[in-house]
C-alpha cells in the first residue's frame, strides 16, 4: 500500500508534466513556418508580377507606334510620361524610393489580408 501511494505521487507528477507539454506549441511553431513560407512566396510573386508589368509597360509605346491607325498623341504622351518619371527619379531618387516603399506596402497589405 505504501508503494502504491509513492507511485501515485509520481504518476500525478508525470501526468501534470504531460499536460504542460501538449502539442499546441509544436503545431503553432510548424504552422508559423508554413505561413512564413507562404508570405515569402506571395511577396516574391507580387514583386515579379510588378516587374513584369513595368517591363511590359516600357515596351508599350513601341507596340502602339507600330499599330496602324493609332493616334500619335497617345504614343507621344506615353513617351513623355516615361521621360518625366526618369527626370523625377534622376532629380531626386528619394521620391522613387518612397513610391517603391508605398507600392510594396500596399501589395503586402493586399497579400496578407484575409478574406
Amino acid at each position: 500500500m505504501r508503494d502504491e501511494d509513492t507511485h501515485a505521487d509520481l504518476t500525478a507528477l508525470f501526468a501534470a508534466e504531460d499536460r504542460e507539454h501538449e502539442a499546441k506549441p509544436f503545431v503553432d511553431q510548424v504552422m508559423g513556418r508554413i505561413r512564413a513560407q507562404a508570405r515569402v512566396r506571395k511577396l516574391l510573386l507580387a514583386v515579379v508580377g510588378v516587374g513584369g508589368a513595368l517591363l511590359a509597360a516600357s515596351q508599350l509605346p513601341n507596340l502602339l507606334a507600330d499599330s496602324v491607325g493609332l493616334d500619335a498623341s497617345l504614343t507621344t504622351s506615353i513617351i513623355q510620361a516615361q521621360n518625366e518619371v526618369s527626370a523625377l527619379a534622376s532629380a531626386n531618387p528619394l521620391w522613387l524610393g518612397i513610391a517603391a516603399v508605398v507600392g510594396l506596402s500596399l501589395m503586402a497589405v493586399a497579400a496578407m489580408e484575409r478574406t
